[in-house]
């Protein structure tokens, strides 16, 4: 396909993986240094300094635009496509499209002043603003909502199940930064004033959370000393150990693990790599719990279109094709 409105076959494949990625909850990651993934977040699709490869195309940028379930990030990536509708009548229509089809009102009127105002700097850099505002607004607002349920589970106002559901939907929601999600979890397995069982539900979810946080937690677990609660939490770790190994290979024979994680006669030590070096099957596709701000980045799906898409020969994009597209 040619690329001379703004539209190209890759382009069209890059959006099309996305949405796929929106429908079965995998997240969103680029490829940062030492060729490791990262999760895309809004601050990468706000700078023009970054250069962000597939989703820098138009296409792409509309489908996150979207499609997105939160507001910083559709946001996001409404203003980074905004330059490629300036320059291309067709994106520019594309644009608009996106504009009604959002979930989100802020992108809407975004998306409209940008078009009203014939995409002038001036309104580029008002929307940018506002953009980086929001993304601290919500980001200091789920902050605090975690602070006040943690306040409520310690004074007991608030059940074990109910915060750590609440913890795994505010922090991914929330956009955190992968530190600062790291160090929120660590926090809670190591304080005394939180009761077991919150850590026992938190090793229970183990697959929704971002790999790095996953290899903190599994670490930490086996480093700690033999407690009779940490030796109860490891011995829960390698429950789960082992059933994820028994659902990988239902048929193989199983070695023998000990409670601590330590090799007895014949069992070897459970270590992070086991848990998570597998993650791609063990808490992704079996599991089929995979996050928006999981850092994991399972194989990339080919297209299931075997024919020439419709949309592709028509000449062009009409906007009942798009707006059923995009949604």
């Amino acid at each position: 396909m040619s690329s001379n409105h703004g539209i190209s076959y890759d382009g069209l494949k890059h959006a099309l993986t996305i949405k796929e990625s929106y429908l079965s909850g995998e997240p969103l990651t680029v490829t940062g240094a030492a060729k490791q993934q990262r999760l895309l977040m809004p601050e990468h699709l706000l700078s023009n300094d970054l250069a962000l490869m597939q989703y820098d195309d138009p296409l792409a940028l509309a489908v996150i635009a979207t499609r997105d379930p939160e507001s910083p990030m559709a946001l996001a990536a409404a203003i980074r496509m905004g330059p490629h509708a300036k320059c291309k009548e067709l994106i520019t229509g594309v644009f608009e499209v996106v504009s009604e089809a959002t979930k989100h009102e802020l992108v809407a009127d975004c998306a409209k002043l940008l078009t009203k105002n014939a995409f002038s700097p001036e309104a580029f850099h008002l929307v940018r603003t506002r953009a980086s505002n929001h993304v601290v607004e919500i980001r200091e607002a789920y902050r605090r909502a975690m602070g006040d349920n943690l306040r409520a589970l310690l004074d007991g106002k608030m059940a074990a199940r109910e915060f750590v559901e609440e913890f795994i939907e505010l922090a991914s929601n929330g956009n955190l930064r992968i530190d600062i999600y790291r160090r929120l979890v660590m926090k809670l397995m190591r304080s005394d004033a939180v009761r077991p069982s919150v850590k026992f539900m938190l090793l229970e979810r183990l697959d929704r959370f971002p790999q790095m946080v996953k290899l903190q937690i599994v670490n930490e677990v086996n480093s700690a000393p033999d407690t009779p609660e940490y030796q109860t939490l490891k011995q829960e770790l390698r429950w789960i150990y082992e059933a994820k190994q028994k659902q990988q290979l239902p048929h193989a024979q199983q070695k023998p693990i000990n409670a601590s994680g330590n090799a007895d006669a014949s069992g070897p030590r459970i270590t992070a790599a086991d848990l998570v070096g597998r993650s791609q099957i063990d808490f992704g596709a079996a599991a089929g719990m995979h996050r928006r701000n999981s850092i994991i980045k399972p194989v990339e799906p080919t297209l299931k279109r075997n024919a020439t898409p419709s949309i592709m020969t028509s000449g062009g994009f009409s906007t009942r094709e798009l707006s059923s597209w995009l949604n």
